[in-house]
């Protein structure tokens, strides 16, 4: 049990970047009136995390596997306390986003080696400890989005603002504390050969099941609005209830499905599993959502793409581990997945979230997420769960 302690204080740092960047959401219309800017440019704020991981994902997977995990997370908790305090203090648009890229580039350096540290602490449960490890960064964003609101209304935006930024803090200290702990010992391979054509399948999944989790937190509150009609106070309270039963469901579902398929040795059977109940989940979020005014529905829908959603995309990324034997290629790998997966989270919201807006391009809008998510349980039953070096299957 030892190697579990270790993750702790690193589970508590994807905490607090999961809660500092999805706070922001129900707030979309509140912030685009404090910062004078549209509903979509606030998307493009919430999306910075996702920007940061597709522009230096690569970079911090390099500095883990060729340096050390220890660097990559002192940056990361040193950035993310930064770039949460400069964004509270700030009163322009072009400050908030340039402090939110900043604070957003924490994610990257803390996720993106996180197949290292599952390989080098215990790699027969990789899927275990990646799953939890998502999982726990997806419980972040639900207490995020569904506190937003409730903090605005009681203390005001910029008090509000500065809870992430005070949680950052102590997810510093926990960490500066505890990173002699953490691995530092690889077998010191090259990185080539990190990709196989193999994991395009696998880039998939996560670049839809990313961000189509981030578009529809994102676009709640707005699409409330145009939609169906409710007015914009109580539009920001049910899209925190929404986004936040998302990923509570993301959450438990990374944290609870992967670590069973893992342990009753039935990964295949889960990756198809978590994929066809993901599509059917989907379908259920966009009727509720798009056709019915009825919150209770939609929140099923979110709940349930959430946990299925999410369990499929962690279970996902674990797969690309499986196609190397070394745990600096692993990290590498994990890496370049989540780059793929974050370039969907920075386009799609930005893209095909407007098309939620309105009624008839709505129709549109959905076709798109369908034909994504159905693609994406196609391949489920080719994604790699065995360790075979030098394979492609």
């Amino acid at each position: 049990m030892k190697y579990w302690t270790k993750l702790i204080p690193y589970w508590f740092l994807l905490f607090t970047i999961g809660f500092g960047w999805f706070i922001l959401a129900p707030l979309d219309p509140i912030l685009a009136t404090y910062l004078k800017a549209s509903p979509t440019a606030i998307i493009v704020i919430i999306d910075a995390y996702g920007y940061a991981m597709a522009v230096i994902g690569l970079l911090a997977g390099y500095l883990a596997s060729r340096i050390t995990v220890k660097i990559t997370l002192f940056a990361s908790m040193t950035l993310s306390a930064v770039g949460l305090l400069g964004r509270a203090i700030t009163s322009d648009y072009t400050g908030f986003l340039l402090f939110a890229l900043l604070g957003a580039s924490a994610y990257p350096l803390a996720l993106a080696p996180v197949g290292s540290i599952s390989s080098s602490i215990n790699r027969e449960r990789s899927h275990t400890i990646i799953g939890i490890s998502v999982g726990i960064l997806f419980i972040g964003l639900a207490a995020g989005d569904f506190t937003g609101s409730a903090l605005y209304s009681i203390i005001g935006l910029r008090f509000t603002l500065l809870v992430p930024f005070i949680l950052s803090l102590v997810a510093a200290a926990s960490i500066f504390f505890t990173l002699d702990s953490y691995p530092r010992y690889y077998r010191g391979r090259k990185l080539r050969g990190s990709f196989r054509p193999g994991m395009l399948r696998n880039w998939w999944v996560g670049f839809t099941v990313a961000s189509l989790s981030v578009m529809f937190g994102a676009i709640a509150a707005t699409s409330l609005t145009n939609l169906h009609g409710f007015s914009i106070g109580v539009s920001i309270s049910y899209s925190g209830l929404l986004g936040g039963l998302a990923f509570l469901g993301s959450g438990l579902g990374a944290i609870v499905l992967p670590p069973i398929m893992e342990i009753s040795n039935r990964l295949r059977k889960g990756l198809v599993f978590t994929a066809l109940l993901s599509f059917i989940s989907i379908a259920f979020l966009l009727a509720s959502f798009v056709f019915s005014r009825i919150i209770g529905l939609m929140a099923i829908g979110f709940f349930a793409f959430g946990f299925f959603g999410n369990a499929y995309w962690s279970m996902a990324l674990t797969s690309v581990t499986k196609y190397a034997d070394d745990p600096a290629a692993s990290g590498f790998a994990t890496s370049m997945y989540s780059v793929i997966a974050n370039a969907g989270v920075s386009i799609v919201p930005v893209l095909l979230g407007p098309l939620f807006y309105g009624h008839v391009d709505a129709i549109y809008g959905t076709a798109i997420v369908i034909i994504m998510v159905l693609l994406a349980a196609i391949v489920s039953p080719f994604l790699k769960v065995r360790q075979e070096v030098g394979s492609e299957q």
